[in-house]
């Protein structure tokens, strides 16, 4: 009986190893799959950067300039901001439908890609509505402080993990750019010049960058 049971347990063991190994396996070949596609396929995710660089750059300049000059006063930051972030989200709307053809069959790489930055555009969307709702029930709008911070983070973040995704180092670069510039930005709070480097540094994270992706891609077809 006991020699039955340790059969058995063996059984067990063998399999639950065997499975394990061949969920390895599949992981290996998967991430095999993206370095050889990381060289190859460029990236289709340019435009959606460009334009949130270019919308929320602008955005970020004037809000600079309504509180820097008083030909601009009649901007509040809910305005500004409130309207940047529909301009993007109707964009990403229409560009959204207009290519979903294209998502359909795009590679490994840009589907792993593409979720990062879903994942970091949402998480953006949410912290900036949380912001907003904690300002108005503490009724402190100087919270808003933290929301290009936070903002520089996730977008670190975001190229980083795309930099081991598209084996493009230049990406590493570009995120570690950006957990730089965080500290500084913090150290700006509640002064006009936060909003000119912030302003930069958008440019310089998701504009420039997007117009290189771009590039790429269109150089391909």
């Amino acid at each position: 009986m006991g020699v039955e049971l340790n059969a058995g347990w063996q059984g067990i063991v063998m399999e639950a190893c065997m499975s394990e190994l061949s969920r390895l396996r599949a992981d290996i070949d998967f991430m095999k799959a993206l370095a050889v596609e990381g060289g190859q396929t460029p990236l289709n995710g340019g435009l959606p950067l460009f334009m949130a660089g270019l919308i929320f750059g602008i955005a970020a300049l004037l809000h600079y300039a309504s509180v820097s000059f008083t030909a601009f006063n009649g901007l509040t930051t809910l305005s500004i901001w409130g309207s940047a972030m529909l301009a993007y989200a109707l964009w990403g709307v229409w560009w959204g439908v207009k290519n979903r053809a294209v998502f359909k069959v795009q590679g490994n790489k840009n589907r792993v890609v593409g979720a990062v930055w879903s994942g970091v555009g949402f998480s953006i969307f949410l912290f900036s509505v949380t912001l907003a709702i904690l300002a108005y029930r503490l009724q402190n709008p100087q919270l808003g402080v933290f929301m290009m911070p936070v903002v520089l983070v996730l977008y670190g973040l975001g190229w980083i993990i795309t930099a081991e995704v598209a084996a493009q180092r230049w990406m590493t670069l570009v995120g570690i750019g950006c957990f730089i510039v965080v500290p500084l930005i913090a150290w700006l709070s509640l002064r006009p010049e936060q909003l000119l480097v912030y302003a930069v540094a958008l440019i310089c994270s998701a504009l420039i960058p997007g117009w290189l992706l771009m590039t790429k891609e269109n150089a391909v077809k």
